[in-house]
């Protein structure tokens, strides 16, 4: 068992880039203590390497239980001379079913908190009857392929706001029975957590219930789920890759959301069209493993949708269809700024305004904007001199002109937009970044000509106002 966790532990730190830190979690259950001590006999065979922290965090839903839960995993961590950080989290939420979420969700940010600015991993102690417990929970969720190959052993997953951490099961390939095993060989003591039990979680009723007559039923149901379930994260992970490339192609973040530009050659490979949609979809809504019918009901909007036809999608955000693709809605949230509009700070500043999440900064002048800002329409760059502070954020005015870059001349905004054929399910915005002697940009549309990068400067002001994701 330390030759194969060897080898998972070589895949994943290769995955992850040769971190400086691993976040060891451990609960104080039986297969988080085996994952720490095979860590330490890990270490043991290494010079140098990562720094190991064991991190335990108490829910607080079991009282007494988890203090003492807590108190086994300081001794069990400075017994095997790791670290210890352990963390009480208070009521993650109340009993039942949406508490498993809400301990999720804890725990990322735990281990976040911990990982720090540094590269850092987190391990899991998941092992592949979890897996097992994984796929059938997706089975009964309607999950689509990528829930059905179940956990993968490593991945990156986001932790609000803003931020990801990656983790690493190395016991996934192991067995409950294996782990049970390995325990008793070495004399391994471990917590038992009562909640295991409890029926009113489902992921305890198919453990418990289910899988047991599964088993009797079907002898070697498990095993065999498990292959199947790489045969579809092979499938997965090649389909994937097709969908990022064409997302990378179609997609571009605009007025606050994204639109998929949706040509005819596109849907000459549908399976990576579904991929790249699901792409977009996960990006804006930061929603996990959409269902089936969400999937589904996005490709019809795709394939056969009329202009102006939409979906809803969770989260309050709307799918709608334009002739040339579908653009993804942030839900209206927030009301625009006043007629008047917001007077902003001084740069350098970071602030939410209205919904939006406003960014200013001086950096050196790079000449013209780099390529990743010329292809953001949430970014521009600003000759300083040519400003009349202060800059204030607000809504074009009625019959308000504008000179955008290049442009002969000033024309109406509204105009501008007609001629740009912005949809209306984009005219939410656009909002007007001003002086005193008016509009410098026209967000997320144009510059103004007169506030162009010109020649060199000692320094340039770059300016980022996020809409969608950034301010959620």
């Amino acid at each position: 068992m330390r030759d194969a966790f060897a080898e998972a532990m070589a895949r994943i730190l290769a995955r992850a880039g040769g971190p400086g830190r691993i976040i060891a979690a451990l609960s104080g259950g039986i297969d988080s203590v085996v994952l720490l001590h095979l860590l330490s006999r890990w270490r043991a065979g290494r010079k140098g390497g990562p720094e190991i922290i064991a991190a335990h965090l108490d829910h607080g839903w079991r009282g007494e239980a988890a203090r003492e839960d807590r108190e086994f995993s300081r001794r069990l961590a400075e017994g095997l001379a790791f670290a210890f950080a352990g963390r009480e989290a208070g009521a993650a939420g109340a009993a039942g079913p949406g508490r498993e979420e809400a301990g999720r969700r804890l725990r990322l940010l735990f281990f976040a908190d911990l990982a720090g600015a540094d590269g850092a991993i987190a391990l899991t102690g998941h092992q592949a009857d979890d897996q097992i417990e994984t796929i059938l929970l997706q089975l009964r969720r309607g999950a689509h392929r990528r829930g059905l190959a179940g956990m993968d052993e490593f991945t990156r997953l986001a932790v609000p706001p803003g931020r990801t951490i990656e983790v690493g099961r190395p016991l996934l390939g192991f067995r409950r029975a294996e782990i049970a095993a390995y325990a008793r060989k070495e004399r391994l003591e471990w917590r038992e957590d009562a909640s295991n039990r409890d029926p009113a979680f489902a992921r305890n009723r198919i453990r418990n219930r289910t899988l047991p007559i599964l088993e009797a039923l079907l002898p070697g149901f498990g095993s065999r789920l498990l292959v199947r379930a790489a045969r579809l994260a092979r499938e997965e992970a090649e389909l994937a890759g097709q969908g990022r490339e064409l997302a990378g192609r179609l997609a571009r973040e605009e007025a606050g959301g994204r639109f998929f530009r949706l040509p005819e050659a596109a849907f000459r490979r549908p399976e990576a069209l579904v991929y790249a949609l699901r792409l977009v979809l996960e990006e804006e809504t930061a929603l996990r493993l959409p269902n089936r019918r969400t999937l589904a009901g996005l490709f019809r909007l795709a394939e056969a949708g009329k202009p102006g036809e939409s979906l809803n999608l969770p989260g309050r955000f709307r799918a709608v269809r334009e002739p040339e693709g579908i653009f993804f809605s942030p839900p209206a949230e927030a009301a625009p700024p006043r007629p008047e509009g917001i007077i902003l700070p001084d740069p350098p500043f970071s602030l939410p305004v209205s919904g939006l999440a406003v960014t200013a900064e001086w950096l050196p002048s790079p000449g013209r904007p780099p390529e990743a800002d010329a292809r953001n329409p949430e970014a521009e760059w600003f000759d300083p001199a040519a400003l009349r502070w202060p800059l204030r954020l607000r809504p074009p005015r009625p019959g308000e002109r504008f000179r955008p870059l290049g442009a002969p001349g000033s024309r109406k905004i509204q105009d501008i937009l007609v001629d740009l054929k912005i949809p209306r399910s984009r005219r939410r915005l656009p909002l007007v970044l001003a002086d005193r002697e008016g509009a410098v940009w026209l967000w997320p549309c144009r510059l103004a000509e007169r506030v162009k990068l010109a020649g060199p400067l000692a320094q340039a002001l770059r300016v980022e106002i996020r809409a969608g994701k950034a301010a959620r």
